[in-house]
């Protein structure tokens, strides 16, 4: 629970008592690759925290997978609207490597409301975080492709060393092929774009 208590502590300080309070509510659960933590339809009933791997956000259009942002280690897994609203999500929350994560679910977050006073604007600046990883995604998408790359090592740190060239490929909005290719030129494998 360390990671966790780490993560939380960039946002609030919690004392060991109320940690220790809301350590009682967490479960720990383990995704495979292509494992779904949310699929589209259905209401985020639980916030995960990822202890171990990666998870991304997806939605599908017309069939073709399209990844809005990657939920790596030490961060939050949730859908905001969806969670706070009990609403049908609109997107997906799949792993893309093995993914360990501690879980809090929606009754357990609300009961947390009233047993520890600064919770709401500890989940507040959280929802924030999330927010801005989406914002992240959509700007990312209308940037010339060395841009996109460099932005991504920059947000991901050690993640394009891990992840599969497909779900790179699809947040990056580029064919795996191409983005292969761009890969290997900034590699110094081929010589450099001409801007």
């Amino acid at each position: 629970m360390e990671p966790l208590h780490s993560y939380l502590s960039r946002y609030m300080t919690l004392t060991n008592a109320q940690f220790e309070l809301l350590s009682t509510y967490l479960k720990e659960v383990e995704l495979s690759p292509g494992d779904y933590f949310l699929r589209e339809g259905n209401v985020c009933r639980t916030i995960g925290f990822v202890i171990e791997g990666t998870l991304r956000v997806l939605h599908f259009d017309r069939g073709d997978e399209v990844t809005r942002y990657f939920i790596p280690q030490g961060n939050i897994a949730v859908l905001p609207d969806s969670f706070r609203y009990q609403a049908p999500s609109t997107e997906n929350i799949q792993a893309v490597t093995h993914t360990k994560l501690c879980l809090l679910r929606y009754e357990d977050m609300n009961k947390l409301f009233a047993e520890i006073p600064a919770w709401g604007r500890l989940v507040q600046k959280l929802v924030d975080e999330v927010q801005r990883q989406r914002a992240l995604g959509r700007w990312m998408t209308s940037q010339p492709v060395p841009l996109r790359l460099n932005s991504f090592r920059e947000e991901y740190p050690g993640l394009m060393e891990t992840l599969p060239l497909q779900a790179m490929a699809s947040y990056l909005r580029l064919a795996p092929s191409e983005l292969k290719s761009y890969l290997q030129e900034m590699s110094g494998n081929q010589p450099p774009l001409v801007a």
